[in-house]
């Protein structure tokens, strides 16, 4: 929690000042990588706002065990979770674009090429 003094003279705490600095150092890395025409995401940590985050998405980071749903852990603070922030070289209207390309791919392949599933409705055929 901010002492009542910061809070009154608007200086940054020590955790504000690093997370900025982190934040600061993934900026300039996306901005190198535009420059060398290079889009990137960058996932960020919610907590500490790091970059150094692994994916614990593979059945060999589960055990096995659980879902296969994308989870995260921070290598700084030590957070784990499902849920996290991206930082992106790509204008935002391109993103978004981009990103329902990428999960709807399939759709529109299947769409071009003329063949489309069809389903009536019936679930038990066997009656």
């Amino acid at each position: 929690m901010k002492d009542m003094s910061e809070q009154i003279s608007g200086r940054l705490t020590q955790k504000e000042l690093q997370e900025l600095r982190r934040l600061r150092l993934v900026r300039e890395a996306l901005d190198e990588l535009k420059r060398r025409g290079v889009s990137a995401d960058i996932p960020i940590c919610p907590n500490c706002k790091s970059h150094r985050l692994i994916d614990l998405t593979s059945s060999r980071d589960l055990g096995f065990l659980g879902s296969f749903q994308p989870a995260y852990y921070c290598l700084d603070c030590g957070w784990y979770g499902r849920t996290l922030t991206i930082m992106s070289n790509r204008p935002e209207e391109d993103a978004v674009l981009e990103d329902m390309r990428g999960a709807f791919a399939t759709l529109l392949e299947t769409g071009e090429s003329g063949s489309h599933e069809t389903f009536d409705g019936d679930v038990n055929d066997s009656v």
